[in-house]
């Protein structure tokens, strides 16, 4: 993976002054004592890497190593699973026009430096609506930046200096956590997490001890809490290591999002796993990946959600049902998780969405797919369901989750809409999927 140098961060850095200069507030808010708010719909923690990135939208490609490329427009993002998953939902819940404020939902945990790329992260954070309360500001380190061509085509490249990602550890991390649930009334609905095979700190039994912490901190009484994990970076030059990053947590994680080239890397060297035919058409999944999926579930994974790009996606449920069972409430009444009560050994494959005018940007795309997926995996059966339908007919189904997933990955990939203009609310999406009124599908 290359380094950003120099020059380039500082280009980047003055790009951005100019815009957020008028800002007041750009100060990192972590304190000692700072503590999530209390909520009834409960909160998502979005946590893992960030960095600052500089897209370059519109770049030629021509092929060649040392050619003049071009670019339309330099745009800064808030980069990383913990900054694209925690914006994306932050979007996604905001008020709508006319409703009164609505208490925090999505809380970003992620670790930055006290330098201009750690406060204008914190400021994308802030404008998306997300809290920033358990951001972790190191004195001593700096703030992670990317640079990302983006090609006409929609696809991206990515050149990043990780800095104080490296040294994130999971003790750090479950500190922040403890200032953050220690006096919270009502439990965390998700804890998302991204991406191990980048975070060394963070790996391996320490990814298995830290998500086990982590569940055990934020669930309340009888309830559960969906743990999710977003994979990338997986090197493909050791498959083994690779695999020791993620193989010994799987039993820990109940929704695994990776793409085919990912999978594939972290193939089961025995290929003695056989996978079982669900009945529905997985012409698009490879025997050899079915066989892999069978073998994440077979080491406890309960979810596992295959990025499959203009495909679309597919959803496996673990066969398992002790496993399903282990999120389920325990308190008589109290509402499960919607992942608890999926039929097990369930597969199915959702399309992707055409995005007709052509203003395509990949980027974050994958991000985007898994927390809208972890979003409708983990309603309790559910606030958006109360929301939205009084009977008892409405179920978020593995069909659902994904189709939902589909759609919030459609809407970040329109560069009209990913920033938020013109996005519909999680509760738009939802009513688009039961009233069947969905937008052309990509690629069958």
């Amino acid at each position: 993976m290359m380094i950003i140098k120099a020059a380039v961060a500082s280009a980047a850095t003055f790009h951005t002054a100019t815009s957020l200069r008028s800002s007041k507030s750009l100060v990192p808010e972590v304190k000692a004592n700072n503590r999530m708010p209390n909520s009834e719909k409960g909160s998502i923690v979005c946590a893992g890497l960030s960095c600052l990135d500089l897209q370059l939208v519109g770049c030629t490609q021509s092929g060649s190593d040392e050619a003049i490329e071009r670019y339309d427009e330099a745009v800064h993002c808030a980069g990383g699973s913990a900054s694209m998953t925690g914006t994306t939902l932050a979007l996604l819940l905001r008020p709508s026009d006319g409703e009164e404020h609505q208490e925090e939902k999505v809380h970003i945990l992620t670790k930055i430096g006290p330098d201009f790329a750690g406060n204008t992260l914190l400021e994308f954070y802030r404008r998306a609506g997300a809290s920033t309360r358990l951001v972790l500001t190191d004195e001593t380190a700096r703030t992670s930046m990317a640079v990302l061509p983006v090609f006409k085509n929609g696809k991206r490249g990515c050149f990043v200096n990780l800095a104080c990602n490296d040294g994130f550890t999971a003790d750090e991390l479950l500190g922040q956590l403890d200032h953050g649930v220690e006096s919270t009334a009502s439990p965390t609905r998700a804890f998302l997490f991204g991406y191990p095979h980048l975070m060394p700190k963070m790996q391996g039994d320490s990814l298995r001890s830290m998500l086990q912490s982590a569940r055990q901190k934020m669930s309340s009484g009888d309830s559960r809490i969906l743990i999710g994990v977003d994979l990338n970076g997986v090197d493909g030059s050791d498959c083994s290591a690779a695999r020791e990053v993620l193989i010994p947590a799987l039993s820990e994680i109940d929704v695994l999002h990776l793409n085919e080239d990912e999978a594939l890397v972290l193939s089961s060297p025995s290929g003695s796993i056989s996978a079982k035919n669900s009945g529905v058409d997985t012409n698009d999944v490879s025997p050899d990946m079915l066989s892999q999926i069978a073998s994440f579930h077979q080491q406890g994974c309960a979810v596992v959600l295959l990025s499959l790009g203009s495909k679309g996606a597919f959803v496996s449920v673990t066969p398992d049902s002790e496993r399903l069972q282990q999120l389920s409430s325990k308190a008589s009444g109290s509402p499960s998780i919607a992942i608890s009560q999926w039929m097990p050994g369930t597969q199915v494959r959702v399309p992707a969405f055409q995005i007709k005018h052509g203003e395509v940007n990949a980027n974050g795309a994958g991000d985007a797919l898994f927390s809208g997926f972890c979003l409708a995996a983990s309603s309790w059966g559910c606030e958006m369901e109360r929301q939205l339908y009084k009977s008892d007919e409405w179920k978020v189904t593995p069909h659902v989750a994904g189709t939902f997933a589909s759609l919030v990955a459609w809407q970040r990939c329109d560069a009209k809409t990913r920033d938020g203009d013109g996005m519909r609310s999680a509760a738009e999406l939802m009513t688009l999927i039961s009233q069947g009124n969905l937008p052309d599908v990509l690629e069958e």
